[in-house]
């Protein structure tokens, strides 16, 4: 059976076995694979078989996929294929075997019999309760805003604004006025005055700027 072994900048390692099943990878946890970093997105890749051949396709991820060094959209796996994921190293291999392999043949690989979402030590600590918003596109790219104030609003003064509310059921995000483009979820349209309950990898569009919504927060 082929597999992906996943490795940390920790150098902690795993092993997933694929097969026929289509095995989904991002930083959710409803992923197949869940790689808990803010370098992944939230669905990020999959991998999926195609007249016997598994192939590795990027779902319109933030940082994109690499492959051999080349940002792909759609790649056939080919044994030792060295993936990038975000923060993370990924190996195909053809050889799988519930065996571990001599150190020689994998270094800093030890591959296990289950795979469990692995957590870099500085990040073991998540506070649950809080969200942030990453900033997609523009000058601050890349900046985190965290929600910890009960309503935070998004947009520009004069123009499109929304709100963010953070409620013991989770965060909602409610459009509150449109004034020059549509505001999206998803990249879907949505209502003005129509409440929203987020989920962490969702993208918020408002104002031309790109919005992803981050849950859990790691600090």
């Amino acid at each position: 059976m082929p597999q992906l072994i996943i490795t940390a900048e920790t150098g902690e390692s795993t092993s997933l076995g694929l097969s026929d099943e289509t095995v989904t990878i991002g930083r959710r946890r409803d992923n197949s694979l869940c790689l808990p970093h803010l370098s992944v997105s939230g669905y990020h890749a999959q991998v999926l078989s195609d007249t016997g051949c598994l192939i590795l396709e990027d779902l319109q991820s933030t940082n994109g996929t690499v492959v051999n060094g080349r940002k792909v959209d759609r790649h056939f796996l080919l044994h030792s294929d060295e993936i990038k994921i975000g923060n993370y190293q990924l190996k195909y291999s053809e050889t799988y075997t519930s065996t571990p392999p001599q150190p020689e043949a994998l270094q800093n690989v030890t591959p296990m019999q289950s795979v469990t979402p692995i957590v870099e030590p500085h990040l073991e600590q998540i506070i649950s309760e809080v969200a942030a918003l990453r900033v997609a596109s523009g000058q601050k790219s890349g900046a985190f805003v965290p929600l910890e104030k009960p309503l935070t609003t998004v947009g520009k003064s004069g123009g499109d604004i929304g709100a963010i509310a953070k409620k013991d059921t989770g965060y909602y995000f409610l459009p509150m006025n449109e004034r020059t483009q549509p505001i999206k979820h998803n990249g879907k349209g949505v209502a003005p005055q129509i409440e929203i309950k987020l989920a962490g990898g969702d993208f918020i569009e408002i104002g031309g700027e790109y919005l992803e919504f981050v849950y859990p927060y790691y600090s």
